[in-house]
């Protein structure tokens, strides 16, 4: 039983520290009671970022930090050279979709564009059209949109068009007709393509189901919930869409409040919708449909949460599906969706000893998947005669995935991607491998990456575990100890920090810094197992694996305390808020994006349901403690020697309220005697660093990389003297 004691003690007014010239904010502590135990929340009043104390400080805070960033001599260096990156590519592309009959649909900026318009080919090989310039939606609002997600349906002849505006990432959808570019009268709301669920058309080419949310402000009651999986028809309007999935449609069905009733449907040859009730956990119940009788709503049981199913894939009658059921590297099976048997399956491809599988997809020629070894040597194979077989690409790549058109057709489109490569991609087909990337140039071009070192390590953890660390960095950097280091992770959700080409690392390591990514616990580098390991109460292994490849970093004289950085953001906000509290002494300086900082509260949060389904619930006691571990806001000790800290923060962000950010700021630059600064931006022009325009973006990196130089002791990067 969780009881609030509404216990307000107002213990002082808004002042200014003359000795450090801090200004902190007013602490009001209110006391709340869980399973016996008294938490004090001195900032409890900054959730309402509102009132005008709290703004008045935000806006501070910013000036305040803005204007010390802005005073820092290379800082438009580092923006400078992001354009000159960006123009040595000519193009970006991104979104990339490929319809069945080989259409090319992608969204391209331009060097001297701030955002990304929509592009169109017959084929590869065919000249490109412009389809659509987001600067014309909405025009006379004057508010700049960008398109955060596109579905083409099935032959290419209409395509579903998302825009967002401010990095809100709640969107409205347009559907504009290819061949004569006219838009559809209807403008879709309340919708969330880039996150939940996406577009999927039904075979006729004319409907489609997307996921319609009730409340799309994250500050309203019913935010996330009870949302409906609906089918649109382009011959009716929006508002008559037809509900195919949800808790108030399907009451037969177990869905919770917070679940998102998600629809996928891969091919238009497919037989069967499958129904995922998903949000929060990596494996969930599913349910199937067949396609014939999408009018009957009569969803059939396929599999529960129990059978760990990861991925899957559709083939006639048969799902194919990946998982972690007595595999925890993973296995790939196949079961009847008529008559499902998930307790004896057929074993397709077994599990490996010393791989993960992390993707799969099926042709008319076969399966195929991949295998990656600790996060970061991913290989490609197919199965002859029940025996996995490699397959040799042009280069070796640290990250692979691949993409079928269909189980009917022969294409496997293969994406692969390394720390020092830039990502390419190729089609493989009766045997052969041919690039199809649409990329302008090579896009290390600028970096001499003929000179970068990658070191892919094991670091032994404080429970004797090994943790793969890879470490980058220019030829000839001296091991010395005086070297700035920048160590970044994330470590929830089973989420991989794979091998890509990254902008922000080649910029640390030009400016002669060694860049570090530990692949801690709670990620999905080795497999199912590595996440449960950090994972509700094992959590605490994610951030003392960090702490423990720092540890290996200075003991090996890559660094030493005084010059190493940590980053992260979002749950990687868990980690580096934990790692920062629990041992200041190991760090110079600390940046934490749009971080989740305040665990126990933000479980209150609308999303709050879903992350405890990762984290923990407060309502029971063991996952109570197992939360208040995990939250960096309540372990900020006073007069501690802290070290340097830039948290930002969006006010648009649907993900983690801008609060946490606040109130940890609040918090630590209260607490901190260690003399250095800590600060605080907060933007409301964007949200969680999604769906940003490209000056937001370069100015983003310029910001934390400047910081990081400046807390390291880069002669180059410290303040001009006034």
């Amino acid at each position: 039983m969780i009881k609030k004691l509404s216990i307000v003690l107002f213990l002082s007014i808004l002042f200014i520290t003359c000795q450090n010239k801090k200004k902190l904010l007013s602490s009001n502590i209110v006391i709340d009671q869980y399973h016996g135990v008294n938490i004090e929340d001195p900032y409890r009043h900054v959730e309402d970022l509102t009132t005008p104390e709290i703004k008045n400080w935000i806006d501070e805070q910013n000036v305040k930090s803005t204007n010390s960033l802005h005073n820092i001599k290379k800082r438009q260096y580092l923006i400078d050279k992001q354009f000159e990156y960006d123009k040595n590519k000519s193009y970006v592309i991104s979104k990339l979709k490929v319809t069945e009959n080989n259409k090319y649909f992608y969204l391209k900026r331009l060097p001297n564009e701030n955002i990304s318009r929509l592009y169109f080919r017959d084929s590869f090989e065919d000249e490109e059209h412009m389809l659509y310039n987001p600067k014309t939606f909405r025009e006379e609002s004057k508010v700049e949109h960008t398109i955060n997600y596109i579905q083409p349906n099935w032959d290419g002849s209409k395509i579903v068009i998302s825009l967002t505006s401010k990095g809100k990432e709640i969107s409205e959808m347009i559907i504009l007709d290819v061949s004569s570019k006219e838009i559809h009268p209807d403008i879709i709301s309340n919708a969330w393509p880039s996150s939940t669920g996406g577009v999927v058309w039904l075979p006729n080419n004319s409907e489609f189901i997307y996921l319609h949310h009730d409340v799309v402000d994250p500050k309203l009651e019913g935010f996330l919930k009870n949302t409906t999986s609906v089918v649109y028809s382009l011959q009716n309007s929006a508002n008559e869409s037809k509900a195919i999935f949800s808790k108030k449609n399907n009451s037969n069905i177990e869905i919770n409040e917070e679940d998102h009733p998600i629809v996928t449907f891969s091919n238009s040859k497919n037989e069967f919708l499958i129904g995922k009730v998903s949000g929060g956990l990596s494996y969930y119940d599913a349910y199937s449909l067949p396609i014939d009788q999408i009018s009957t709503n009569n969803w059939a049981p396929l599999f529960k949460k129990s059978d760990e199913v990861k991925s899957f894939i559709v083939k006639g009658d048969s799902l194919i599906y990946k998982t972690a059921k007595g595999a925890p590297n993973f296995k790939i099976c196949s079961t009847s969706i008529k008559d499902p048997d998930f307790e004896n399956p057929k074993v397709i491809v077994e599990e490996f000893n010393d791989r993960v599988i992390t993707d799969f997809d099926s042709t008319n020629e076969g399966i195929y998947f991949v295998t990656t070894k600790n996060g970061v040597e991913a290989s490609l194979y197919t199965l002859e005669k029940s025996m996995p077989i490699k397959i040799e690409l042009p280069a070796s790549f640290g990250n692979i995935t691949i993409k079928a058109k269909g189980c009917e057709y022969e294409e496997l489109w293969i994406m692969a991607s390394g720390w020092t490569t830039k990502k390419v991609r190729y089609e493989y087909k009766k045997g052969q491998i041919i690039k199809k990337s649409l990329d302008s140039a090579d896009n290390t071009k600028g970096f001499n990456v003929e000179d970068i070192i990658v070191e892919e390590i094991e670091v032994k953890a404080h429970d004797g575990e090994k943790i793969p660390l890879s470490v980058i960095y220019k030829k000839g950097t001296e091991r010395n100890g005086k070297t700035p280091l920048m160590m970044d992770s994330y470590g929830s959700f089973g989420l991989s920090m794979t091998p890509s080409f990254s902008l922000r690392r080649f910029l640390w390591i030009q400016e002669g810094g060694v860049y570090a990514i530990a692949h801690v616990r709670g990620g999905g580098e080795k497999g199912d197992a590595w996440h449960k390991g950090g994972y509700k109460a094992s959590k605490p292994n994610t951030w003392k694996d960090f702490i423990s490849c720092a540890e290996y970093l200075i003991e090996k004289k890559y660094t030493d305390p005084k010059q190493l950085a940590v980053w992260s953001g979002s749950a990687g906000g868990i980690l580096i808020g934990r790692a920062i509290t629990d041992r200041p002494d190991l760090f110079s300086a600390a940046i934490i994006e749009f971080g989740t900082l305040n665990l126990i509260r933000s479980i209150d949060d609308a999303n709050g349901a879903n992350i405890a389904k990762e984290f923990g619930s407060i309502k029971d006691s063991l996952e109570f403690r197992g939360l208040l571990e995990m939250d960096a806001y309540h372990h900020i000790k006073e007069k501690e020697n802290y070290p340097a800290t830039l948290l930002t923060a969006g006010l648009n962000d649907p993900r983690v309220p801008a609060w946490n950010s606040v109130k940890f700021g609040a918090r630590i630059l209260a607490a901190n005697t260690s003399g250095k600064p800590n600060f605080l931006l907060v933007d409301s022009e964007t949200g969680h660093a999604r769906d940003d325009t490209k000056l937001k973006e370069f100015e983003r990196y310029a910001n934390i990389l400047a910081f990081a130089l400046w807390q390291t002791g880069h002669p180059e990067y410290q303040p001009k003297q006034n």
